[in-house]
């Protein structure tokens, strides 16, 4: 047993390791410019765009991945607040109610966020629905949402609440500290997007002299336009996407899971695609550069990495949880 858990943490570190490198390699790359004086960052949007004299070609593909790639974070505190919203007798008596509050209303921000800020709201606002009924529409669909959701909860059984509760605690902890992240980076650096440059080129302006290469944040910080979303870096779907990775953690919670071998590297490898093609997918919808879609995956990535450590290092259940999961099997 000690063996198998040496060599599989000296795999691990073998393909982190690979990974790192290559895109730190990448990264440092796209530091210089080509033969031509542009940044390969550029050079890159430049050569996958289909869009032609300003106008947006979002492809399938692109538009496929604009919405799925979100999901694996924004349905993170609809699920699990709920989850945890009835595994109150794990908490202390006292804090029992103000446990059930928060969790409530976790669960109602989770699909406030989901219903305002996803790929679909931005669709709806484009087919005309805008202001007041745009917001009263979505608001009632959240608080509809998060009502049916904490009903639904209660039929989930209670074994598998006890085995998911720290999970469930890691998982919304992890979706909490990696959206801080994100939005402070993304206001802090500024970044005019590869398609807002294409439509100043349509008007006659030189768009794509507002480029900025990814070490260094806008500090002009020129609104010239107040459709343009400066939030280029780092790529919000891309840390999106990189949730899904807690799959890999739950293979290691479930027993049943465990019990398949194959699971596991099925389940990186599957998660890996997926990021990897979202990645794809926003250089080719002209939302992100290169370099966005990298320190969107390795600022996700190494908060789920460093979080994972601190929640399971020493286990995978709080202590009051295996309590009660071995009081549940005795009364059996």
């Amino acid at each position: 047993m000690k063996i198998n858990l040496k060599k599989n943490t000296v795999i691990s570190i073998a393909i982190h390791g690979a990974v790192a490198i290559a895109l730190l390699a990448a990264l440092i790359l796209l530091c210089f410019k080509n033969s031509a004086g542009e940044y390969f960052d550029l050079a890159i949007d430049k050569a996958l765009s289909k869009s032609v004299n300003g106008n947006w070609a979002k492809t399938a593909f692109a538009f496929l991945f604009s919405i799925i790639a979100e999901y694996p974070a924004y349905f993170i505190l609809p699920i699990f607040a709920v989850m945890l919203f009835y595994s109150d007798d794990l908490v202390a008596v006292k804090w029992r109610k103000y446990f059930k509050v928060a969790m409530a209303g976790l669960s109602i921000i989770g699909w406030i966020i989901l219903c305002f800020k996803s790929e679909v709201a931005d669709m709806i606002q484009a087919k005309g629905l805008d202001g007041m009924k745009f917001y009263a529409l979505m608001g009632i669909l959240a608080l509809c949402a998060a009502g049916l959701g904490l009903y639904l909860g209660k039929f989930i059984p209670k074994k598998t609440r006890y085995i998911l509760f720290k999970f469930a605690i890691f998982a919304i902890c992890y979706v909490i500290v990696t959206i801080v992240v994100m939005q402070g980076v993304k206001t802090v650096w500024h970044r005019m997007r590869f398609r807002d440059m294409l439509k100043e080129n349509a008007l006659g302006h030189d768009g794509f002299s507002y480029f900025t290469p990814w070490y260094t944040p806008d500090i002009s910080r020129i609104e010239l336009n107040p459709d343009y979303h400066y939030s280029s870096f780092p790529s919000g779907h891309t840390s999106s996407a990189a949730h899904i990775f807690l799959l890999c953690t739950l293979y290691r919670i479930l027993p049943k899971w465990r019990e398949k071998k194959w699971l596991k590297y099925t389940l990186y490898g599957a998660c890996s695609a997926f990021v990897l093609l979202t990645a794809i997918s926003r250089i080719c919808d002209d939302a992100h550069f290169l370099s966005d879609v990298i320190w969107g995956f390795l600022i996700s990535y190494t908060i789920y990495k460093v979080l994972d450590k601190l929640f399971f290092r020493n286990g995978n259940n709080f202590a009051v949880a295996e309590k009660a999961l071995a009081d549940m099997r005795q009364n059996q």
